[in-house]
C-alpha cells in the first residue's frame, strides 16, 4: 500500500474536505482526490460517499480510519528508522578491547562517537587478543582493538595505537634521577613484568632490554598493567611499560621516557572486510582517524609488536 494514498485518505477523512485536506497536506486538491480514489481502487471498496456539500465516510472508510491513525505514526518512524540505520547513524557495535587502549584512547574515541553517532549504541567487550579473533570472525564482535599484526583472510585493518615504552620505577629509585633511561641501564635490576608467553607485549619489552645487552631479574609475573605499577608502588622492581599506561598516576611510581626505543607497543583495529554496514564503517573509520600516529624510533631494531 502507498503510505501516501493513506495519508491522504487520512487527512481528507479528518477536515471534511478535500479542499482542506489539500492545503494541509501542502498539495492540490485534484492530486489529493487522484490518491483517495486510487486507494479506493487498490482496496476495492468505497471508503467515502461524496457530494458537494458534505462527506461522509462508508463502514470500510471508517474502520480504515480507525487503524490507519495508529499504522501511520508507526510506518513513519519505522521508515525513519531504517533510513537512519542505512545512513549509519543509528544500530548496536560490538567492540572488543584489551590492554593500554582503555587507559587514555578509548574515553576519547567514546565521548567522540557519542557526539558523532548520539543515537548508536556501543557495546564493550574487554577480550584477550585470541578470544577477540575468534569473536569477530564469528561474527559475534564487530570491531577489534587487539595486538595481533597479522590478519587472516577475510579482515581489514588499521594500525590504531603506536607508543614507545616507557620505564615504570619507584620515585626513590637512584635511576628516577635520570631524564632518560638507556635499557642497558635496567641490566640486572629487579624486574615486574608479564608472564612469559603472554604475548607480543612481553616479548618486545625483553627484546628491547636483550638487544641493549641488558638481562634483569625478573621478580614478578602478574597479566595486567595496573598490577604492574602496584608491585612498582611497592619497591618490588622496576617495569618497561607501554607509554599510555602512565596516565594511571599511582603514587610512589616515576616515569622515565626509554632512551633510543627500538620497538614499540602497537595495537590494530579489525574489521570484517564483509561487514559493510555504514554504522560499522563510520566507527572504524572514527577510530582511525582518532588513532595515535606511530612515534619515532630507533635506526635498528624491528620496531614490530602487536
Amino acid at each position: 500500500m502507498n503510505l501516501r494514498r493513506l495519508e491522504c485518505f487520512v487527512a481528507v477523512a479528518e477536515a471534511g474536505h478535500f479542499r482542506r485536506a489539500a492545503e494541509a497536506l501542502n498539495l492540490s486538491q485534484p492530486a489529493v482526490s487522484v490518491q483517495v480514489a486510487q486507494l479506493e481502487a487498490e482496496l476495492g471498496v468505497t471508503l467515502m460517499e461524496r457530494n458537494r456539500r458534505v462527506l461522509v465516510l462508508t463502514a470500510a472508510g471508517t474502520a480504515l480510519l480507525r487503524r490507519a491513525r495508529v499504522l501511520l505514526p508507526a510506518l513513519r518512524e519505522a521508515l525513519a528508522e531504517a533510513t537512519a540505520v542505512g545512513e549509519g547513524r543509528v544500530g548496536t557495535v560490538r567492540i572488543g578491547f584489551w590492554g593500554s587502549a582503555s587507559y587514555q584512547f578509548l574515553p576519547r574515541a567514546l565521548r567522540l562517537a557519542e557526539e558523532e553517532f548520539p543515537d548508536a549504541r556501543i557495546l564493550l567487550r574487554q577480550m584477550r587478543t585470541e578470544p577477540q579473533v575468534a569473536a569477530l570472525l564469528a561474527g559475534e564482535l564487530d570491531l577489534a582493538i587487539v595486538r595481533e599484526p597479522s590478519v587472516p583472510t577475510g579482515v581489514v585493518a588499521n594500525l590504531l595505537i603506536a607508543e614507545n615504552f616507557v620505564v615504570a620505577l619507584p620515585s626513590a629509585h637512584p635511576l628516577a634521577a635520570e631524564r632518560r633511561i638507556g635499557a642497558d641501564m635496567l641490566h640486572a635490576q629487579p624486574l615486574v613484568t608479564l608472564p612469559k608467553g603472554s604475548g607480543p607485549v612481553r616479548d618486545a619489552m625483553m627484546a628491547e632490554l636483550a638487544d641493549a645487552g641488558a638481562t634483569p631479574v625478573v621478580v614478578d609475573e602478574v597479566t595486567d598493567m595496573a598490577t604492574v605499577l602496584g608491585l612498582v608502588s611497592a619497591g618490588r622492581g622496576l617495569a618497561l611499560v607501554p607509554s599510555s599506561v602512565a596516565s594511571l598516576k599511582m603514587r610512589g611510581i616515576a616515569f622515565r621516557p626509554l632512551a633510543k626505543p627500538r620497538r614499540r607497543s602497537e595495537q590494530w583495529l579489525w574489521r570484517r572486510s564483509e561487514d559493510e554496514r555504514p554504522l560499522v564503517m563510520g566507527l572504524f573509520e572514527l577510530l582511525v582517524r582518532l588513532g595515535s600516529k606511530p612515534q619515532r624510533l630507533a635506526a635498528s631494531g624491528s620496531g614490530r609488536v602487536g
